[in-house]
């Protein structure tokens, strides 16, 4: 196990830092039943050599692990507090090893590969039950990215989505043994909290229409629809070519949703795509209210981020482009 120099390397003494490295992902291993051994030869699992480059970094997000695979030329292992789901699949998609103190290890080598939880000396492995992903915490997320100075109080964000304090207490309760909302300042972990919200974006289970978007808000009703596209992007102030071109893509209640099912299919290229909002509170954008000319709403800059984020490809470069995430 080598520990690299500078340039994005972890600090302090090499061999020190190298057996604390051992010592970790030796308690790690056992603790999924691989038998280990930690000799002069290095770190062997069920008889294979774990040699890996090591970087460490307390909670980074996609950005620098993105900086951290282009540095090595190898895929390399890393370490730290905690590592989001965005920043997790950076690192698949390079090839790479970590291990989330929070309680999770992937070693991604030849003749071993381990990809599982850990509940053992590495932080609370909890399962999906406890989970902060839940409409509310995707509103309690949505509230503390669109006021990322204000400490997030359960009870201001129950009386603008309207959910009761004692279940948004609960949930937000989640979010900071998560770590991604403060135990003592109550501020939100940023950027991390922006990138783990959109990595657990709901953006499936669309409906295409192949009506514009002003006869899908006749049919839907009035102020019904909900713009959360590239076009409302652009409205909020991100840079996107031909955003106006694109299909539409809007949130509708369930009875506007129910009428526009009643449309009749086509084969035509959709020109709308519409589909149930994943949270019952949708912060809008000021000054674009529906009107004859345009009778839909337009969502929040910040909804439209999240949206965008969870494409690893060119979304999250408009986002970063754009700096609406804070932090």
């Amino acid at each position: 196990m080598q520990v690299p120099g500078p340039g994005g390397s972890v600090s302090g003494s090499g061999s020190s830092r190298t057996a604390e490295y051992r010592s970790e992902l030796s308690e790690a291993l056992e603790a999924l039943g691989l038998e280990v051994d930690v000799g002069g030869s290095g770190l062997v699992a069920d008889g294979t050599s774990v040699d890996l480059e090591v970087f460490e970094r307390a909670h980074p997000h996609p950005g620098v692990v993105a900086e951290l695979v282009g540095q090595s030329a190898e895929p390399a292992l890393l370490v730290a507090d905690r590592i989001s789901e965005a920043a997790r699949q950076v690192l698949r998609d390079a090839g790479w090893s970590w291990l989330d103190r929070r309680g999770h290890l992937r070693i991604w080598i030849p003749q071993l590969r381990v990809d599982a939880p850990i509940g053992v000396g590495h932080g609370d492995a909890r399962g999906t039950g406890n989970s902060p992903w839940t409409p509310v915490g995707l509103e309690i997320a949505v509230h503390a990215l669109i006021n990322p100075d204000v400490e997030v109080s359960a009870r201001r964000i129950a009386a603008d989505t309207g959910r009761s304090p004692g279940g948004t207490q609960e949930i937000l309760g989640r979010f900071m043994a998560e770590g991604l909302i403060g135990s003592a300042s109550r501020l939100p972990l940023l950027p991390d909290l922006f990138w783990e919200t959109s990595s657990h974006w709901p953006d499936d289970g669309w409906l295409p229409l192949t009506v514009d978007i002003v006869e899908a808000a006749r049919v839907a009703g009035p102020g019904e629809l909900v713009r959360v596209d590239e076009r409302a992007a652009t409205l909020g102030g991100a840079r996107i070519a031909a955003a106006a071109d694109l299909p539409a893509r809007c949130y509708v209640g369930k009875q506007g949703l129910r009428r526009l099912r009643a449309l009749q299919p086509s084969d035509a290229e959709p020109s709308t795509f519409v589909r149930s909002p994943p949270l019952q509170w949708i912060p809008e954008l000021e000054g674009f209210d529906p009107d004859e000319d345009h009778p839909w709403r337009v969502a929040h800059p910040m909804i439209c981020a999240l949206r965008l984020g969870a494409d690893r490809s060119r979304g999250r470069e408009i986002v970063e482009d754009w700096g609406v995430v804070p932090g």
